[in-house]
């Protein structure tokens, strides 16, 4: 609709720059010059491909796809939820210890429960495999969202076993509570994880999940 009403505009210009112009010799030029430029600019600068309308047939297909994708990240969702969960506890803890709120003994005992939730979580995560029934592209996607994933709460696990070993009364070489503080400290600053990123691979399946439709000029 755009382009007609600037057509319309040009035509107008070109009929009073006619009318106006005595020379028509450099009208003329003029209006070669302007066709010159319009077939340049359409062969050679880039110009947004018309989409095409889906069909009905691809419409439901995508419905589906949009269906199966949608159970298996209810379950995705969860599991991120409960990571979260995890972690925050984790940092509880050591928030508890540090501020001398509970004892060492208590946050050994505390940290391995969490250890044990925390497996049980990976064991979870990582059998939460994509579903076959999506296509391609939105398969290998969800798997890449899946093995980020499970590298994250891997080394999340491995940071809480770390610390879980590191406040094993038994194993503690002093009895000040600031310097076991401390050590707890360290371990959670150097192995924590830096972060879960997925959301390039959540953004490209909303696109190939969205149905078009008919665009309108």
């Amino acid at each position: 609709m755009i382009l007609y009403l600037l057509a319309a505009i040009l035509v107008v210009l070109l009929v009073l720059l006619y009318h106006y112009l005595p020379n028509k010799r450099i009208y003329a030029c003029f209006c070669v010059t302007l066709a010159a430029l319009g077939i340049l600019s359409y062969l050679f600068f880039p110009h947004a491909p018309k989409q095409e309308v889906m069909t009905d047939e691809q419409k439901y297909d995508i419905f589906q796809q949009q269906q199966i994708f949608a159970t298996w990240y209810a379950g995705y969702q969860k599991n991120i939820k409960d990571l979260d969960h995890n972690w925050r506890w984790y940092h509880q803890i050591l928030e508890d210890f540090k501020e001398d709120n509970i004892s060492i003994q208590t946050t050994y005992v505390r940290l391995k429960q969490l250890e044990e939730d925390e497996k049980m979580l990976v064991t979870r995560i990582a059998e939460s495999a994509p579903p076959l029934e999506l296509h391609d592209a939105n398969y290998d996607l969800t798997t890449a969202m899946l093995q980020k994933t499970k590298a994250y709460a891997e080394a999340q696990q491995k940071t809480i076993t770390l610390t879980r070993a590191a406040s094993d009364p038994q194993r503690l070489t002093t009895d000040d509570q600031e310097e076991q503080s401390r050590q707890l400290q360290t371990v959670m600053e150097k192995e924590s994880p830096v972060g879960l990123f997925t959301a390039e691979e959540i953004a490209q399946i909303q696109a190939n999940l969205a149905i078009s439709e008919e665009i309108k000029d």
